[in-house]
């Protein structure tokens, strides 16, 4: 509470400055203005001392209840306050080692509801989002069904196929059954098809191991692809090989560790590939498709019985995939889309069928590098915990074409299942795995991340040449490189008149101003924009303060909505401080 009001002196309204006394006697001292800051003499309070080495990002939930840290780097520290943007009596929840992930952390967000955390650096040179399963939580390390990496992918990651199954080495195949409770996985290391029952459909992390049925002793060697007809009564294995189709029936649908598995007709595809990986079927099994490596085409045959080999099955037409390694593919349901990995490349690629499941008018139309930098490869101590893929081998939607599942098997050591969110069903477009692809837009040392205010739009400060890349989100707060996901609007003019060296950025609350803060000159800056929460609009250099006299070295700077009123918070790794300011709009 304050103690008295102070005078407001100024002759006109723009050179205005308004004081007031604290309850411990410090003057605080603002500017008014319609845009934001001016550069008047200033004090400031020292919020919170955080007894971290290079503190360089904050962020504040919304209710000023949790506090977000990173320091050193490698760390992001999560503080759990008392009271609104008070830090006096807090506590730490966790402190999260995000090293595995970027070892030079810059930047950190949180959003409005507590779901997601985003962090970026110079390792990466991305911003990497994260899913909190318990609202503001994070963990030391991330763990699958708490604190995991990417955009809604609690409990979408199976590790160790090696060691929960039956120990096959060679894993390269994978199916689901109608609903999801249910996954296979199909190797040619011990010839078996491993059956899971998974508690939460689709979420191949919630993997229990029922059983096998070993496909060896009815001659195949090479087991690679496996699929279910349309009423789990008959299931079709790829041999490679044997260069065949194998047709199954099962007494217990979609069961192969109980009742009968009876083997069926032998269909041989070696007349058009000699390397088959993959097997799939329209909806009523009247047509047949297999991909493999050696042609790299997606060949068709017409069944005059549906799901029956025996019947008259005739070859309709092969059409190249433009890939190396075809290793596993899938259709929504009405055969329009199309996917298709590729071992030897690492992407994934979406074709269209503009005559549904009628494989000559297929063309391609997204490819996404599944092996980015973008995403650790092999994070120390969580290794599974990424969305990295070096050896893609098997494909599958889910019911809803919400997500699709990837295979990796680069090492049996760490084989894993991977299901990646999309916005759009069946939509690769829409790939939303949780980071931004800043490399092709020439920006390498992300150093401050923003959103606007409903989440639609984000921003990257990049601390190399000084200037704020923005993108449109298709769902908010929801990052990803698919090329509908995210869409790039450009990049604004160079913000080193305040300082050269900028660290943080921030909008003001009708998204009309931005703040900068930066260790050059030491300098807290202040911009309007033409058109609100748009940088890549007119900007235009209104004043700076310059802060060397309590701090020496700006890494952050926010506009906060306090209890009483918006508040300038700005963070120093000089002094390990974070301070607070008053401001007036």
């Amino acid at each position: 509470m304050s103690k008295a009001r102070g005078l407001i002196t100024g002759g006109n309204f723009e050179s205005r400055s308004s004081g007031m006394y604290d309850s411990v006697d410090n003057v605080r001292i603002a500017a008014i203005s319609q845009a934001g800051l001016k550069k008047v003499g200033s004090q400031q309070t020292n919020l919170y001392t955080t007894g971290m080495s290079y503190p360089y990002a904050f962020a504040w939930s919304p209710d000023g209840l949790h506090l977000y840290l990173t320091y050193n780097g490698d760390y992001i520290t999560h503080i759990e306050c008392t009271s609104p943007f008070n830090t006096s009596g807090s506590s730490t929840q966790a402190t999260f080692n995000c090293s595995p992930y970027d070892s030079n952390t810059y930047s950190v967000e949180v959003s409005p509801d507590g779901r997601y955390l985003y962090f970026g650096g110079t390792t990466a040179d991305t911003i990497n989002q994260f899913t909190m399963e318990n609202q503001w939580d994070i963990s030391t390390n991330p763990t699958n069904n708490l604190f995991s990496p990417g955009y809604e992918q609690i409990n979408k990651r199976l590790d160790n196929i090696y060691g929960i199954g039956s120990a096959d080495g060679y894993v390269r195949g994978l199916e689901f059954n109608n609903d999801g409770t249910k996954l296979y996985l199909i190797g040619r290391g011990d010839d078996n098809i491993q059956q899971f029952t998974l508690s939460t459909a689709y979420a191949v992390g919630t993997a229990s191991y029922d059983g096998a049925y070993n496909v060896g002793g009815d001659g195949l060697g090479s087991p690679y692809g496996f699929r279910w007809n349309n009423d789990g009564t008959k299931f079709f294995v790829v041999d490679y090989g044997l260069d065949s189709v194998i047709e199954y029936s099962a007494s217990n649908a979609y069961d192969v560790t109980s009742g009968t598995i009876t083997e069926g007709t032998n269909y041989s595809v070696s007349s058009y590939e000699t390397n088959p990986f993959d097997v799939g079927f329209n909806a009523d099994g009247t047509q047949m498709f297999v991909i493999g490596s050696t042609s790299d085409k997606i060949h068709e045959w017409t069944l005059s019985t549906g799901f029956d080999l025996s019947s008259t099955v005739t070859y309709v037409s092969g059409t190249a995939l433009g890939l190396a390694n075809p290793t596993g593919f899938d259709f929504n349901p009405d055969g329009t889309k199309m996917i298709a990995v590729d071992y030897d490349t690492d992407t994934v690629k979406a074709y269209n069928l503009s005559t549904g499941f009628d494989s000559s008018t297929i063309s391609n139309y997204e490819t996404l590098d599944l092996s980015t930098i973008m995403w650790a490869g092999n994070p120390s101590g969580t290794t599974y915990l990424t969305n990295y893929i070096a050896a893609p081998s098997g494909c599958r939607f889910n019911g809803d074409g919400t997500t699709f599942t990837v295979l990796d098997v680069y090492s049996s050591a760490y084989d894993k299942a991977v299901s990646f969110p999309l916005t759009t069903a069946y939509e690769l477009s829409s790939f939303s795995d949780g980071c931004i692809d800043l490399t092709t837009r020439a920006s390498n040392y992300p150093v401050s991340f923003r959103f606007n205010s409903d989440g639609t739009k984000c921003y990257v400060l990049d601390g190399t040449d000084d200037k704020i890349y923005q993108w449109s989100l298709a769902a908010p707060y929801v990052l990803g490189r698919g090329s509908t996901a995210m869409v790039y609007d450009g990049v604004s003019s160079s913000l080193t008149t305040s300082d050269p060296a900028l660290r943080g950025f921030d909008f003001t609350p009708d998204g009309k101003g931005i703040f900068t803060c930066g260790n050059s000159t030491d300098t807290i800056g202040h911009y309007t924009l033409s058109v609100a929460y748009d940088v890549t609009s007119t900007l235009t250099f209104v004043a700076a303060i310059d802060t060397s006299s309590f701090e020496a070295d700006p890494q952050e700077v926010r506009v906060v909505n306090t209890p009483d009123g918006y508040k300038l918070h700005f963070l120093g790794a000089g002094s390990d401080k974070l301070f607070e300011m008053d401001i007036n709009f």
